[in-house]
């Protein structure tokens, strides 16, 4: 009956405060065949996995003089996880977003709330959106827009839920950024430095306990359009603190790693036609080397995050790399071509990456305590394809296939030798459906 209730209280608001109110919603089923996704098959006759997962949403959203609201409800859940005649599971319903936002005038703004975070290409902020489940944050967000001139953003969250001893955080216990955007012609610069604080716990250490280790990330990122081309380019250092530990030769006491990593990715994009884009890119995103045994080498970690980015977007779409995996590693370049075709209700394209490993990888079976020999950097090539019909308004079909053709320092980096001469691949078909139910703009 509440619920009922609440239904009909928000169709009387959205029929009376037309003016105002967009009522959207989106459903988005998708069916993953995965056959070396993230990680390699063992054996070629292997069966591949099947799953379907959905995800529903339904937002609300309010403007008016002086503030706007933002409501976002979300339903994700994979098919069979919930009994068909429900009795206390799949409870998978949560709030994606719910902020406020108070208009001072005609160029600041403070939003607080839980909301997404999206910034320049997504490589340090983004919302995650291939996953169903997706990312949002808890935080206060200062802007100051001025049309013409520039935007400067500012983000402040703390986490109120305290982490309990010797276990593994789930969020941050704070973090801090600032972003800044001006455009100068047909360059557009962004710089964004972020504050990053998570919780830990050392206990070989002068002072034991719990403690907060922080680590910042600065940099920038330049696009520029000329004509049909366009470049942009990533140029990230990381420093600070790591939760990593080494020992201090001079007491015997563990401390924290100190961070000296980075990142750099340049793309060339050339539209070949009003349907074909082209585009060739390097990117290097820094790491650990595995035959540097010196002490001073232990004290640094040179490996580099991306942290809240939409890491599926970069480094293949089979996320072999940086999703949920290869963190504190050798490291990644990554060398790429990639076109993508649109015409009309159509679209299609192909993204070819060549990877090498950033830092050296031990030779395991050649090398000895005294005689460290490293492999080649060489980790395979993969292939993505991807086609997509827009239906109509609203509706989108959607269906990609991935291969993966790995090396044996591949197979050692990810610790499964076994793996030779296994086919991995993965596949997927979704389908996209955003209704606009009430759109009062």
């Amino acid at each position: 009956m509440r619920k009922f209730t609440l239904v009909i209280v928000i169709m009387l608001a959205a029929f009376t405060l037309k003016a105002q109110l967009t009522l959207n919603g989106e459903y988005r089923p998708r069916i993953d065949f995965d056959h070396g996704n993230k990680t390699l098959q063992t054996t070629q006759n292997q069966m591949f996995s099947l799953m379907t997962s959905q995800r529903a949403r339904l937002g609300v959203f309010y403007k008016a003089e002086k503030f706007n609201f933002g409501l976002q409800f979300q339903d994700v859940r994979a098919w069979g996880s919930t009994s068909q005649l429900v009795q206390g599971d799949g409870f998978y319903t949560t709030v994606h977003q719910a902020w406020g936002e108070v208009l001072f005038g005609e160029n600041i703004k403070l939003k607080i709330g839980r909301q997404e975070l999206v910034y320049d290409d997504s490589r340090i902020l983004g919302n995650v959106n291939w996953a169903q489940q997706a990312r949002s944050h808890d935080l206060a967000l200062f802007k100051y827009e001025k049309k013409g001139a520039f935007k400067l953003h500012f983000g402040m969250a703390v986490n109120q839920v305290q982490t309990m001893p010797y276990a593994t955080p789930k969020n941050y216990k704070s973090m801090q950024f600032i972003w800044f955007n001006k455009e100068f012609g047909n360059l557009k610069l962004s710089v964004l430095a972020l504050n990053n604080g998570v919780d830990d716990v050392i206990l070989n250490n002068p002072n034991p306990g719990s403690m907060t280790t922080y680590s910042q990330i600065i940099g920038m990122r330049p696009v520029y359009k000329m004509g049909k081309l366009s470049f942009a380019a990533n140029l990230y250092y990381q420093m600070g603190k790591t939760k990593s530990t080494y020992n201090d030769k001079t007491d015997n006491k563990d401390y924290h790693k100190g961070i000296s990593a980075y990142n750099f990715r340049l793309d060339v994009s050339y539209k070949v036609t009003d349907n074909l884009k082209a585009t060739v890119g390097f990117e290097m995103l820094s790491g650990n080397s595995e035959t540097d045994t010196t002490y001073e080498g232990s004290k640094t970690n040179n490996a580099f995050a991306p942290l809240y980015g939409t890491n599926h977007k970069f480094n293949g779409w089979m996320d072999y790399f940086y999703v949920g995996n290869h963190g504190n590693n050798v490291g990644l370049n990554d060398a790429y071509l990639m076109l993508d075709y649109k015409k009309g209700k159509f679209l299609a394209g192909g993204h070819f990456h060549y990877f090498m490993a950033n830092a050296d990888v031990k030779d395991v079976v050649n090398s000895t305590p005294t005689d460290i020999k490293s492999m080649s950097s060489g980790l395979g090539m993969e292939l993505d394809t991807y086609v997509g019909y827009k239906y109509t308004k609203g509706v989108l079909f959607k269906a990609g296939v991935s291969g993966m053709f790995d090396t044996e320092t591949l197979r050692v980096v990810k610790g499964n030798n076994a793996a030779f001469g296994a086919s991995n691949w993965s596949a997927w078909v979704m389908m996209v459906m955003k209704p606009t139910f009430l759109n009062g703009k």
